[in-house]
């Protein structure tokens, strides 16, 4: 055995972090961070470069580029009176993805290493250490972002930036810290695996409603398609009317594709019978839909048609009842066969909240403004929407529940 070998396994026995892993991990998590942000400034600067005849500096489209970067993992954005809170959920959710990417990169070294040392019979010391340190880069790299905004562009709204700031590198190093347990459980220690905190009937909740949830928005987000493949005529000629070029027509098209889970919630809440509003004015529920004068968004060209709908439309609420029916059966497999009534009730009730819940919550986030007067309310009613999916989804999971008694007693 080599001196290097014998000092490496002092290190590892020891359980410290080493200084070097942790800078690297730093240095990591500041340069997801970056990254992240460059896909909206380096377009602003690129649209600055392109517009010879722009009257804004280049450290103006700078502040604006770090802004909607804000905009899109989370923030809210100040435009004078108005207030922007609209966030595009599908880059949010990429942004997540792509750093817990990054982090599982930056802390592989650490959950590869031979001597598990635990914290508090929790987890990994030296794995921990380093995805904290890549959480605290990724802050710290946001954090200049949010600086250079306040600076040139549009003012974020200061309490918001607890979204990219905080919550996206938290999430991010969550999916990193289960990715490396999937891999090599022994690097938890036992009251991480199984937290008595949480009863066990909930916990096997959890999963059917997250799947649920799923579920629930890729519905909404095909219905969209749908529309626009339908409309497709209506929304390129918008698009042909704005003229954007090469350039901005592409931020155009991207910036759209960002927001397709936002207007799949729509769709979601059209089918849950809360309906949506594009503007103030124009709406859509199952009785009908309203037209008013609408911003020069080609996708809204897929928006329905004004007038009546067919007296059966209603029946479109089948589809989150059906859902319902989905969330019901995959609790009850998470549970025995011959389990008490009182626990499968409660697996099944965990799953129909969760799945309810979270669509509820990803509407509040995905917000409901886009500037001021009649662009100050539009979208679906998070609170509406959630209570209507809640007794929905009941309905399709009580009647999986139903059918299992039944079953039973044959």
């Amino acid at each position: 055995m080599t001196v290097m070998e014998l000092l490496r396994g002092a290190t590892s026995t020891s359980g410290g972090p080493e200084p070097r892993a942790l800078q690297r991990s730093f240095l990591a998590g500041a340069g997801a961070a970056a990254a992240s942000g460059l896909v909206f400034v380096l377009p602003a600067l690129l649209v600055w470069v392109a517009a010879s005849e722009s009257t804004v500096t280049w450290t103006t489209s700078l502040g604006v580029g770090a802004s909607l970067w804000l905009l899109a993992t989370g923030a809210h954005l100040t435009l004078g009176a108005a207030t922007v809170t609209v966030v595009p959920l599908l880059f949010l959710g990429l942004a997540v993805l792509g750093a817990a990417w990054g982090a599982v990169r930056a802390v592989r070294e650490s959950a590869e290493s031979r001597a598990i040392t635990l914290v508090a019979d929790l987890l990994h010391r030296p794995l921990a250490s380093a995805l904290g340190s890549w959480t605290l880069g990724y802050a710290a790299a946001a954090a200049l972002w949010a600086l250079v905004a306040s600076v040139a562009g549009p003012s974020p709204v200061l309490w918001t930036l607890v979204f990219p700031v905080l919550v996206v590198p938290v999430a991010a190093a969550l999916l990193a810290l289960a990715h490396a347990l999937r891999r090599r459980p022994e690097l938890a220690g036992e009251r991480l695996r199984r937290p008595t905190w949480l009863p066990d009937a909930v916990r096997r909740g959890l999963r059917p409603g997250v799947e649920g949830a799923a579920g629930l928005l890729l519905t909404g987000v095909l219905v969209c398609i749908v529309m626009v493949v339908i409309h497709l005529g209506r929304v390129t000629s918008l698009q042909g009317e704005l003229a954007p070029g090469v350039i901005g027509g592409t931020v155009l098209a991207l910036a759209q594709l960002f927001v397709l889970p936002n207007l799949g919630l729509w769709a979601l809440s059209f089918m849950a019978g809360t309906g949506f509003s594009a503007v103030e004015g124009a709406s859509s529920t199952w009785t009908g839909s309203r037209t008013s004068l609408l911003p020069m968004v080609p996708v809204f060209g897929a928006l329905p048609t004004p007038g009546a709908f067919p007296g059966w439309l209603p029946a479109i609420v089948l589809v989150p009842v059906g859902v319902g029916v989905l969330v019901g059966w995959r609790a009850l497999r998470s549970v025995a066969r011959l389990s008490t009534g009182r626990t499968k009730l409660t697996v099944v009730g965990v799953a129909v909240a969760v799945a309810g819940g979270l669509i509820g919550l990803l509407d509040l986030l995905g917000g409901s403004s886009l500037g001021q007067a009649r662009l100050s309310s539009i979208g679906a009613p998070a609170g509406a929407l959630t209570l209507a999916l809640l007794v929905e989804l009941a309905v399709g999971a009580g009647l999986v529940m139903v059918w299992d008694r039944w079953k039973l007693r044959r």
